[in-house]
């Protein structure tokens, strides 16, 4: 039997601890607070693991904020990438401006003071001031879904005389890479019917979305000076595609 004054009762005791834990926790959640670090479940953690591993906050079936391509960065309101992300492409070289054709859905530069010869439902054909080259940029689904499929349906048209008043035709076929995805390289030689002046025609082949295959070509006269610009011109060509885009040039 203890005296009033023999110690604390046990529920007194208990009911002191719980305050004093109570008091720690929220010092302790003040604390987390001011420096900034969310509690461990919270909305913040997930948002926070979202963010770094680049996956939007919202339902995945969002759409892509407008200009993105593939890069993170907005091209502007006057862009609307689809399909799969692909590389961007490097700035505008001096002497180039960048050309839009919406209605092919895709995005190419051309050299200063190259003109438009022809624009119509499937392609968009250009010339160089001296008339010696000529650049076309094509979407197209006539032949296939695949840069297989089309280059042989093209090579099938070019090889018709009759149609294409193309002929000797000389075909060498390469592998690569366009725009992130897998595509053919054609070297075409070749002379116009009639005539006996060797040309050079190089043209790339590259599968879009919904079936489409783009194809960026440029052709001119195979002699040594002007076979040496096409190699530049293409280069920088494709290096500027943009497939299933539209924008403002």
């Amino acid at each position: 039997m203890s005296g009033s004054g023999a110690g604390t009762p046990p529920g007194r005791r208990t009911g002191e601890t719980a305050a004093w834990v109570s008091a720690v926790t929220a010092v302790v959640g003040l604390l987390l607070a001011v420096l900034g670090i969310p509690l461990v479940g919270g909305s913040s953690v997930n948002r926070t693991i979202a963010d770094n591993a680049g996956a939007p906050a919202a339902s995945a079936s969002a759409p892509a904020p407008a200009g993105t391509a593939g890069t993170g960065a907005a091209d502007g309101p006057d862009a609307t990438p689809s399909g799969p992300s692909q590389p961007a492409p490097p700035p505008v070289p001096e002497g180039w401006r960048r050309v839009a054709e919406p209605g092919l859905t895709v995005v190419f530069a051309v050299p200063d003071g190259w003109t438009r010869k022809e624009r119509n439902a499937i392609q968009s054909n250009w010339v160089s001031p001296d008339g010696a080259h000529d650049l076309s940029v094509k979407r197209d689904t006539s032949y296939g879904a695949t840069a297989q499929d089309a280059s042989a349906g093209q090579l099938a048209w070019y090889r018709d005389t009759a149609r294409s008043s193309m002929a000797g035709l000389k075909v060498r076929t390469h592998t690569t890479r366009q725009n992130g995805r897998s595509a053919l390289w054609l070297e075409i030689d070749y002379h116009w019917a009639g005539q006996g002046e060797p040309r050079k025609r190089v043209e790339v082949f590259v599968p879009g979305e919904a079936g489409r295959v783009y194809q960026l070509l440029l052709d001119t006269a195979a002699t040594p000076g002007k076979l040496a610009t096409q190699r530049r011109l293409f280069a920088t060509a494709r290096a500027q595609l943009l497939i299933d885009r539209a924008a403002q040039s």
